[in-house]
């Protein structure tokens, strides 16, 4: 192969590549550490003698360490279950988290937890998205702590409606989107 033809197939493979074809271009992946103060508003009702379940949601905002990036600033909606034994104080949830930037681009998430009546811990796995979020992955540990309670006792029914107060940290979450062009 002569010396100029291998320069034509070289330009060729660069330019292809620079045009997206035979390529897959990661947009944008990184891990960052965030906290989330949280207020959180559900109903506990007595599924047993020594158990309650809680159907709640919990909101706040993200905020990323150092200030910047995608997530920074935006907001959190968490609709959640939890299901707690009162004689040993333990408790397991789920969840799913709306994250929602200051453009309106939304990232999904879901998450399991493991804890006690101060908090809980559990794995937190991005699942998708809307506008610049289209196909995000990611995962990392979600830490609870509840912080503040109140409890109002409804009349006439077993069940009690909860105001708590919070945080959650995600100590590593590692995201992936992937390039949508």
């Amino acid at each position: 192969m002569t010396y100029a033809l291998r320069v034509i197939m070289i330009t060729m493979i660069l330019g292809f590549g620079l045009l997206g074809f035979g390529t897959f271009a990661v947009a944008e992946e990184g891990e960052i550490k965030a906290m989330a103060p949280w207020k959180g508003e559900g109903h506990a009702f007595p599924i047993g003698n020594d158990r309650v379940y809680m159907v709640a949601v919990y909101s706040g905002t993200i905020f990323v360490d150092k200030g910047e990036g995608v997530l920074h600033s935006a907001s959190i909606v968490c609709p959640a279950t939890v299901e707690v034994d009162l004689i040993t104080g333990k408790k397991s949830g789920q969840g799913h988290c709306v994250i929602t930037n200051q453009d309106g681009d939304r990232v999904y998430a879901d998450y399991t937890c493991t804890g006690d009546l101060r908090g809980c811990a559990g794995p937190f796995t991005l699942v998708g998205g809307t506008g610049k979020f289209t196909g995000i992955t990611g995962e990392g540990e979600m830490i609870s702590q509840l912080q503040a309670r109140a409890l109002l006792v409804v009349d006439g029914f077993e069940s009690a409606r909860q105001h708590g107060e919070g945080v959650a940290v995600w100590p590593r979450l590692t995201y992936h989107i992937p390039d949508t062009q």
